[in-house]
């Protein structure tokens, strides 16, 4: 395990005039989310002489307002933006954290571009008791936003803070909310290019009975933290928000917190993660791609893209395709070979990038296009392919390496294993976190 595991299971202050290198970045989706799943991880971190960064990725803009003193706010997406940017401020101070910072602004943005704020994307309350996406995305929303606009602003800021782990979500971003699994796919794709370990969040994994209960145990990838010495922290950063929190008290003298559709979950005494190099993106690329991870304007940029790149290497290999070489007297056809090699590496290109087959079928597609106008016989009745054998070669040769391309099976991922989240709710509900 990294030096993570152990400076968060070690609270102890830090020994004045000894270094410490440890230095955590947790990615959450809004306010309170950092408190909810790791506050009692931070507060470890922070008392044990660790540097400890937090960014939230959206505001809040859609969650709840729970108490009638606070009802001026319901309804208000840009007073409850600003309100809960204070909430979160002093819940950081209750963790002892000194580093947040909101993806967008100029700390948590890509050098050279104007600050940004990522607008919440709401979520719907599934009638199996998951949430899932509106129907109705905002154009500024973080789902909506260019995916690698997203993952450029998350590396400026690890490329300033120089982290040792980076903490965020599982795949399912814990209960499907889509900006938790967008900040899922965000920060593991920063944690690969910068080669960070990371670590998923178990939310739940504490309650956990049984063979369930067994199997972390048994786990050696999962990290269980007994964060009790930091609870009165953790509740009094909760307590901070007061939009769609209330802290209330259990049986046996516990804390527990109350969310907006009514459940009751006790303040955690143990906090969970999975440690996940590489693995969590390879599992999810089964059954997405970069090109799901886009807008549909970046969607149809990059199909557009791939159609223009086949046109040009099929002109290209049109034009080119003829040139033969002779050798001790005879023809090479050393045109057709490197045309066909170019178009491979055109359409195979394509798949491996995106992990797609439509990118790829559109460079195909570009590249025919190119062939078929380019072979039409022109005023003088010369054509640029010809009834010869390099003809019929470029004429059918893309044709048969596309479909190598693409009926090439996608590689089975490795299985990233994980503890099966607890829901908060069920029924149908809309708004956001």
């Amino acid at each position: 395990m990294t030096s993570f595991a152990s400076a968060a299971s070690d609270p102890r202050p830090a020994t004045p005039g000894v270094a410490r290198t440890e230095h955590v970045l947790f990615v959450h989706a809004h306010p309170d989310d950092e408190t909810i799943t790791t506050g009692g991880t931070i507060a470890s971190l922070v008392a044990s002489g660790a540097s400890v960064t937090v960014v939230t990725c959206t505001r809040g803009e859609l969650g709840e307002v729970l108490p009638d003193d606070l009802a001026a706010l319901r309804g208000d997406e840009a007073a409850l933006a600003v309100h809960r940017e204070g909430e979160i401020a002093e819940a950081m101070r209750e963790l002892g954290v000194r580093d947040h910072r909101f993806l967008g602004d100029p700390e948590a943005r890509t050098a050279g571009l104007p600050s940004r704020a990522y607008r919440d994307s709401g979520m719907v309350w599934r009638a199996d008791g998951v949430a899932g996406p509106t129907p109705d995305l905002h154009p500024a929303a973080f789902c909506a936003a260019e995916f690698g606009e997203v993952v450029s602003d998350l590396s400026a800021v690890v490329e300033s803070v120089r982290p040792t782990a980076i903490v965020s979500y599982d795949e399912d971003g814990g209960y499907h909310h889509p900006d938790h699994v967008r900040a899922n796919r965000v920060a593991v794709r920063v944690a690969r290019l910068a080669e960070v370990p990371y670590f998923a969040v178990l939310s739940g994994a504490g309650q956990a009975e049984g063979a369930e209960a067994e199997a972390l145990a048994a786990d050696d990838s999962v990290l269980s933290l007994d964060v009790r010495a930091s609870t009165p922290r953790t509740i009094a950063a909760l307590r901070r928000y007061r939009t769609q929190l209330e802290v209330v008290d259990l049986p046996g003298g516990r804390a527990g917190v109350r969310y907006p559709h009514g459940a009751v979950d006790p303040v955690p005494t143990v906090e969970s993660f999975r440690s996940v190099a590489a693995p969590a993106e390879a599992a999810s690329a089964s059954t997405t791609s970069e090109l799901a991870d886009m807008t549909r304007g970046g969607r149809a940029g990059t199909l557009l893209l791939a159609l223009a790149a086949g046109a040009v290497f099929g002109a290209i290999g049109t034009v080119g395709h003829q040139v033969t070489t002779t050798v001790a007297g005879a023809p090479l056809w050393t045109g057709l070979v490197v045309s066909l090699v170019m178009a491979a590496a055109l359409v195979a290109g394509f798949r491996l990038v995106f992990r797609s087959r439509a990118v790829a079928v559109a460079a195909a597609l570009g590249l025919y296009l190119a062939i078929g106008a380019f072979s039409q016989p022109g005023a003088g009745g010369s054509a640029l392919v010809p009834a010869n054998l390099p003809g019929y070669g470029w004429a059918f040769g893309p044709a048969v390496v596309a479909m190598i391309v693409l009926a090439w099976p996608t590689l089975p991922p490795r299985e990233a294993g994980g503890a099966r989240q607890p829901t908060r709710a069920s029924g149908v509900q809309v708004g956001g976190r």
